[in-house]
Parts: structure tokens; C-alpha cells; sequence
């Protein structure tokens, strides 16, 4: 009995060091409440060694949100489902994405950055100081990421997406 509780430490640690996204509980921002960011709408590969997404769509589903369709995945893809919704907020001037499956009631998180007019980057949210335990709300969340990306370590994996 005690090999099923090392297991899922041992699970939750290695998708962390490589740079799987770990579902959360809350949200980083306010669903519906943020206007959506037109420029992320569109078709987006990345050309990753072995990404846990490698092509996916974005969608306009409202003024507030996004309908994400995964196209390819990767053998690191952990979902039961291709279908995301997903919306934007802002922290100390960075903006982040943030999805939760349609099936599924967790949240994942990634920063971007447009690095010109069909190219943008991304990377995971890590919390580098309380960690997951240290999320018990959605303003617990936006605190330690705000503390996190002051660290060296805040988003040292990027993965570059162009546009089709």
C-alpha cells in the first residue's frame, strides 16, 4: 500500500522537473472577465523535440474566452480530451494563458510572449517558492507567481510557436 503514495510523488515530481504542467485548482485569473488577446487566435505548431502539444487551434468563443483544439500531441500529453477553453490575464505586465480541459475541473498555466507578427513563446508557470501547496486561492496563485518570476529559474524551458 505504501508503493501507491511514493509512486505519485515520485510521478508528480518527475512531470515537474520536465516541464509538464501541473493542473491547479484555481485559475490565475478571472474567467470572464479579461478580453481576449486576438492575436493568439489561429493554428500554432511548435517544433519541439517531443512537446507534450504539437499543434493546436485557437478560437474566438467569446469576447472573454478561447475554445482550444489540440491537433497533435505528444507521447507527454496527459489529458483525456482535445478540447480546452481557455483566457488571458495579466501579472507585473507579463501575460499569461491559462486553460482547463472540458472535462476536467483543474487549471494550466503558461506565460507568452509575441515575438513578432506569427511567432510566440511559452513556457510553464512554475511556483518556486510555496509550491502547489501553497495555492489556496486564485490570489494565493497570482502571489506566487509574482514572487516566482523574480527567480532565475522562472521560465528557463521555452517552446517556440509560429503561427500557420
Amino acid at each position: 500500500m505504501k508503493k501507491l503514495p511514493l509512486f505519485a510523488v515520485l510521478a508528480v515530481m518527475i512531470m515537474s522537473f520536465y516541464g509538464c504542467p501541473v493542473g491547479l485548482d484555481y485559475p490565475l485569473g478571472n474567467p470572464g472577465k479579461e478580453k481576449i488577446d486576438k492575436n493568439l487566435i489561429g493554428t500554432w505548431t511548435n517544433d519541439a523535440e517531443d512537446p507534450e502539444v504539437r499543434k493546436l487551434t485557437i478560437s474566438k468563443n467569446d469576447d472573454y474566452s478561447y475554445k482550444i483544439l489540440v491537433i497533435e500531441k505528444g507521447s507527454m500529453y496527459s489529458l483525456e480530451t482535445d478540447n480546452l477553453t481557455g483566457w488571458i490575464t495579466k501579472i507585473e505586465g507579463n501575460t499569461f494563458f491559462y486553460a482547463k480541459a472540458d472535462n476536467e475541473e483543474k487549471y494550466y498555466h503558461y506565460m507568452f510572449h509575441f515575438g513578432g507578427k506569427n511567432e510566440m513563446t511559452t513556457c510553464d508557470v512554475s511556483l518556486l517558492d510555496g509550491g502547489v501547496d501553497s495555492v489556496t486561492s486564485t490570489d494565493a496563485l497570482r502571489k506566487q507567481v509574482a514572487v516566482s518570476m523574480k527567480k532565475i529559474e522562472f521560465c528557463n524551458e521555452i517552446t517556440t510557436w509560429t503561427k500557420e
